[in-house]
C-alpha cells in the first residue's frame, strides 16, 4: 500500500523488496524492485529486478530501458551506468546532456572509446578547450588529460594527421601559457 502513496518511494521499495526475497514473496519482491528502480535509477535496482524477473526479464528489461531513457528527473549516473552495462553506448551519451559532470562523461568516453571515437574527439576536446580557453590553469593537466582521450580516438579512426594538426594548432594558439605548453608538447608522442 505504500508505494501507492504520493512522495518518495525509493528507501521503502528497497526494504520491501528485500523483506519480501526473506519471507520468499517472489512477485512482490518483483514489484517493489521495480518500484525501486523507477524511483531510483541505478545500476544495482536494476540488477536487482535481472535477479528476481527470472524468465520474465526480456519484457521487464524493455520496460524499465525504456522508462530511463524517457524520465529526466533522475540523475545521469544511475541511467548512465544501466546503459554501459547492457551495452547501449548511444543511450549513455544520451543521458550526458545536458549537465553532467565532467567524471561521468570521462567514463562514457572511456566506455564508448572504440564504439564512438567521434564522440569521445568531440566531448574531449570540448572539455579540454573550455579549460585552455578560459586560462584556467589550475586544471591544464585535466585538460591534457581530456586531450590524451581525444588523441585515443583519433587512433582508433587511424587519423594521426589530423590529431597532430590539431595539436599543432594549440600550441600555437596557447604558446604563451608556459604551465600547458610543456603538456601539449607530450602529447605530441
Amino acid at each position: 500500500h505504500g508505494l501507492t502513496l504520493e512522495g518518495p518511494k525509493a528507501a521503502l521499495a528497497k526494504w520491501l523488496r528485500d523483506r519480501a526475497i526473506t519471507l520468499g514473496k517472489k512477485d512482490l519482491a518483483l514489484s517493489a524492485a521495480e518500484h525501486a528502480f523507477r524511483a531510483e535509477i541505478s545500476l544495482d535496482n536494476y540488477q536487482r529486478v535481472v535477479e528476481l524477473a527470472g524468465n520474465q526479464w526480456p519484457q521487464r528489461r524493455t520496460m524499465l530501458l525504456e522508462y530511463a531513457r524517457s524520465t529526466k528527473s533522475s540523475t545521469a549516473e544511475g541511467r548512465v551506468a544501466v546503459f554501459l552495462s547492457e551495452g547501449l553506448v548511444d543511450d549513455a551519451i544520451a543521458a550526458l546532456e545536458p549537465y553532467a559532470g565532467h567524471e561521468l562523461i570521462a567514463k562514457v568516453a572511456d566506455a564508448v572509446l572504440n564504439g564512438r571515437p567521434e564522440w569521445v574527439i568531440q566531448a574531449s576536446r570540448k572539455q579540454a578547450e573550455d579549460i585552455m580557453d578560459n586560462g584556467k590553469a589550475q586544471y591544464y593537466s585535466s585538460a591534457a588529460n581530456w586531450l590524451a582521450k581525444a588523441r585515443a580516438a583519433y587512433r582508433v579512426l587511424k587519423r594521426d594527421e589530423e590529431w597532430r594538426a590539431y595539436l599543432n594548432n594549440l600550441l600555437q594558439v596557447h604558446a604563451r601559457k608556459y604551465k600547458l605548453v610543456p603538456m601539449l608538447q607530450a602529447l605530441q608522442r
